[in-house]
This record gives C-alpha cells, structure tokens and sequence, in this order.
C-alpha cells in the first residue's frame, strides 16, 4: 500500500499540473471505486481547483465550489496523469477528467475508493477525521510520541500502524523506523525507555524523509503520478530483506508476523 511519502510524491507531481484547471466528469468501470451523489457532481462540475493535499495517506483535491475530491490508493492503487482522450490504462477503473488533462485511476486490486463531497462533510465521509497526527509537522514530538504511548500495550509496531496514532505510516516505513531506533518490532510498549522513545521519533522522521526524498518505495505496484517506479526500495534496510544478511553487522534477518503483518528484524541491531 502506498504511505506517506509516496502519496506526497503523487500530489508533489499532481500540484503543478492540476492546479487551476477546471473538473469536467468522473466516470467509471468499478461502481463500488466512487461514491459521490448527484447534488455534489453536479456542484463539482465545471469547478476549479484551487488546491491538493495530503491527509495521512489520502489525497484531497478542493475545488472553489467547496467540495471536495478525496482519494485513497488503498493496496495497490495508482494515479497517473495523463493526455485527455488517449487510451486506457491496465487496471484503469476510474478516470477523473479535467479541462486541458485526466487523471487515471489504475488499481488491478479493486480496493481503492474516490469520494466527492462536501467541503462540510468530507472528513466524515471519508474517515479522514479519524486520523492521528501528521509525523512530518512541529507538532509531532518525541514528548508526543511518548504521550501516544503513555499507558498503552501492545507491540510498538501494532502503535506506528494506527492510523489513529500518526497518520501516514505503513508497514515498509515501520519496519525502517524500527530498525533504525534499534527497537525489535515486537516490543511491548510499555517496555521502552525515554531514550529510545525519542530516537524512535527522530527514526520516524529520518524513515519517512528518506522515502520522501526517494520518491517513493517501488515494491510491487506503486508508482508515481507519471507512471515511474521510486528508488526508495534501494534504500531499504529491513523491509522485504528476511532471510538476507543485515546490512549493518550482517546477521541474518528475521522474517516473522508482528501486528498481524509481514516484519523483518536484525536480532543483532535490534533488542
């Protein structure tokens, strides 16, 4: 599933292309991918973009008519900027057509969902409301962080996969974040130290930047708004290596479930 930074390196690429054109019509060949009313197509059509975010692992695009197009790629969505009236792309369900472009939406899961709301009701529509805080902004602390986990049990990774938490934060940038704090995914909460508290925080923001400035990890189908692979997944060093040597000390990595997902561990680097 596409996270953090590869949903900013999408509307990083969106922003200069889309922003002042006009929306015309969504259509589509999944009928479960949107959920829009009449009321508000018809008050979105014709309108003009005036900006396109992130929330978490959403995308919103305003228009001046306050509504509001909201995305999510779920597992394995793409969205790819592209010339009106060319020919479909593999897997393309739904296609958001604008003034002088389109925007494709290609999942060959069938999970990813578009919404068009009201500037009044798209949080709630949507579940965005329900997010936790943005780990790329001041507010996002190492006393914030130590204030999520205050009192709470569990293992540290099921705490940076809760959407509720911090937003933004999938199972590849986890598993980093973890590695770099030295933290063994599986550790119980209430088991950290301060000190490792913040260096979790300061490995978050170093995981997440890292991506970022990557554009993106390529694993299986993310791309970026042109249809280009990142180079993140170069970069990675616990993510998708079990069974390989680590590339710290060269123990062999672990491969195991912790939070009901894929992780992998260094038993030397991390305690």
């Amino acid at each position: 599933m596409p996270e953090l930074p590869e949903v900013h390196t999408i509307i990083t690429d969106l922003k200069p292309k889309i922003l002042g054109q006009y929306f015309q019509k969504i259509t589509t060949t999944h009928k479960p991918a949107v959920l829009a009313t009449p009321k508000t197509l018809s008050k979105s059509k014709g309108a003009k973009i005036t900006e396109i975010s992130r929330r978490g692992k959403f995308i919103n695009i305003f228009l001046n008519t306050e509504t509001v197009i909201t995305i999510h790629l779920r597992m394995s969505g793409r969205l790819i900027i592209k010339p009106k009236n060319t020919s479909a792309l593999p897997f393309e369900r739904t296609t958001i057509e604008l003034s002088e472009t389109s925007i494709r939406f290609c999942d060959s899961r069938k999970f990813g969902k578009t919404w068009i709301n009201s500037l009044e009701d798209y949080e709630k529509n949507t579940g965005i409301y329900k997010l936790g805080i943005e780990p790329l902004t001041p507010d996002f602390t190492a006393q914030k962080l130590a204030d999520l986990l205050s009192g709470k049990k569990g293992t540290i990774k099921k705490h940076l996969l809760d959407q509720t938490k911090i937003a933004g934060i999938g199972n590849i940038y986890a598993d980093e974040a973890c590695f770099y704090s030295n933290i063994k995914p599986d550790t119980e909460v209430q088991n950290l130290s301060t000190k490792q508290i913040t260096f979790l925080h300061s490995s978050i923001i170093k995981a997440l930047q890292q991506g970022i400035n990557n554009r993106g990890t390529s694993i299986a189908n993310y791309a970026d708004a042109y249809g280009k692979t990142g180079r993140n997944q170069e970069l990675l060093y616990a993510y998708g290596r079990g069974g390989l040597p680590c590339i710290r000390c060269n123990t062999t990595m672990i491969k195991c479930r912790v939070a009901s997902r894929g992780t992998v561990y260094c038993p030397s680097c991390q305690q």
